[in-house]
């Protein structure tokens, strides 16, 4: 599957703006959610996912192709790759919260490759990826193939569709302070929603129109998605600033260390022996 999205940037005092206009040309009421999103680090070495012990049994017949798709990625190269679940503000949030069973939660696990180069329209971006939702066990999956706990993050977004064209303002959050991210694992216990920090300190929205190409083989069809977004952009020019994005922003490979090289300390002490 390949995504392919523009992406602007919306004050927070002009978010109710922005949601009145994609209301109005979309015909529909947000559709908001949260998502905790848990980073997991591939290996040094990639090997894919071959420990499939953790995977649920029997492999549905539409989400084996993907698992395959995604092994053979992960085996060419380690990511970071996300575990997503939905969560409640009222409910799954706080000292009076359930702690989420997370081996127990179905969420969805996301690959996202390193986006294409813009080959002239640096607009856009696009880039193949495959999500494999619903999917129980992903804690266990990651680590029983060599993947780490990376850090985790809380997602809100607003979501309107018009046709097959998404768009979405997201905002970031961290779990915990910036200055208390040593953590070693996901969080048990979620804290208050109003206790979560901000990942951008003007507490700004990232807009996103985006489309996919679920036959990512066939040039035409990411041609005409293309030319559709491209479309919007000019249908929204003057009301949403659409920027282009360095793909280095999007890069989620983990490089690998070559064999016989040694790895340079984590710390150097100038004048010091």
């Amino acid at each position: 599957m390949y995504e392919v999205f523009l992406t602007s940037v919306v004050e927070d005092a002009d978010f109710t703006s922005a949601c009145s206009v994609l209301e109005g040309l979309c015909s529909m009421k947000a559709w908001e959610s949260v998502v905790r999103v848990i980073y997991y680090q591939g290996p040094q070495r990639p090997a894919g996912l071959s420990n499939q012990t953790s995977i649920e049994k029997p492999i549905r017949k539409n989400v084996a192709p993907l698992w395959r798709e995604l092994h053979q990625n992960l085996s060419r190269q380690s990511f970071i790759i996300q575990a997503r679940y939905e969560v409640l503000k009222d409910r799954d949030f706080g000292e009076t919260a359930k702690p989420m069973e997370l081996d127990a939660t179905p969420g969805i696990l996301r690959w996202a490759d390193f986006p294409d180069p813009a080959h002239g329209k640096p607009l856009l971006t696009q880039r193949k990826m495959v999500e494999l939702w619903d999917q129980r066990a992903l804690p266990s999956l990651l680590r029983e193939n060599q993947h780490r706990f990376k850090g985790e993050m809380m997602e809100e977004t607003y979501r309107f569709f018009r046709d097959e064209v998404e768009f979405s303002l997201t905002k970031q959050y961290f779990l915990h302070p910036i200055e208390g991210q040593g953590v070693v694992g996901p969080a048990v216990q979620l804290p208050a929603w109003d206790k979560l920090t901000p990942v951008d300190m003007q507490k700004r929205w990232i807009m996103q129109v985006r489309t996919h190409v679920l036959q990512d083989n066939k040039p035409d069809e990411i041609r005409k998605a293309q030319d559709k977004l491209m479309a919007l952009r000019n249908e929204l020019d003057g009301v949403f600033d659409f920027r282009t994005i360095d793909r280095k922003v999007h890069d989620t490979r983990i490089a690998m260390r070559q064999q016989g090289v040694q790895a340079l300390p984590q710390k150097v002490m100038i004048g010091k022996k």
